[in-house]
């Protein structure tokens, strides 16, 4: 018996149906329907875009105390959360005309617009699946602050379409993990039996 290698698109990143500003769902949601896909939402639409997603490193910081002539290290005097390099960043695919990233660069717009926007976008979501599709470990992103939208390139001698894409960089101040490796936390397919 040999054990499986991970899948790395074994992944699902979403945004839920509140995150996008009610300007942006009134502006774009026409323009989403006229594509007559599959998508129900803004929402939906961006959430297909999205092509992957980047974890910083974790890096621990060690206490080096001497004994003796001996450097020693201990761990440090702090818990995982503080810290984290709190960074997120998403890569989204390029839609015909532009659209993902123009609805990002308004969504940040209105975000620092004075007095108009509220301090943190609501969270995001990346959950990390089996080989059988079963989601195990969830990470809640709270509190999320915009860091950067990647730059692109556009070019007169480029009369193909081709496959592009662009990054949005986050930050998030909090976030909660659910481990559903257990019948407490793992609810899928589980209905409303009582035991």
């Amino acid at each position: 018996m040999s054990l499986l290698n991970s899948k790395l698109n074994q992944f699902c990143v979403w945004l839920p149906h509140n995150f996008f500003y009610p300007e942006i769902l009134q502006r774009w949601t026409p323009v989403v329907r006229r594509l007559k896909l599959q998508y129900d939402s803004v929402e939906d639409f961006v959430n297909a875009s999205i092509q992957s997603v980047t974890f910083p490193e974790m890096n621990l910081p060690l206490a080096e105390q001497q004994q003796a002539q001996f450097p020693i290290q201990w761990r440090g005097g702090k818990e995982i959360e503080p810290i984290l390099d709190k960074t997120i960043t998403i890569t989204f695919k390029m839609i015909e005309g532009f659209i993902t990233y123009w609805m990002l660069w308004e969504q940040i717009e209105i975000y620092l617009q004075y007095g108009k926007a509220q301090p943190w976008w609501p969270s995001a979501y990346v959950s990390f699946l089996d080989h059988n599709g079963f989601e195990l470990v969830v990470f809640e992103f709270e509190k999320i602050t915009p860091l950067s939208l990647s730059q692109f390139d556009v070019s007169y001698s480029q009369v193909t379409s081709e496959f592009s894409s662009f990054r949005l960089a986050m930050h998030y101040n909090r976030f909660k993990i659910v481990r559903r490796l257990d019948n407490d936390n793992y609810t899928v397919g589980k209905g409303n039996e009582t035991s």
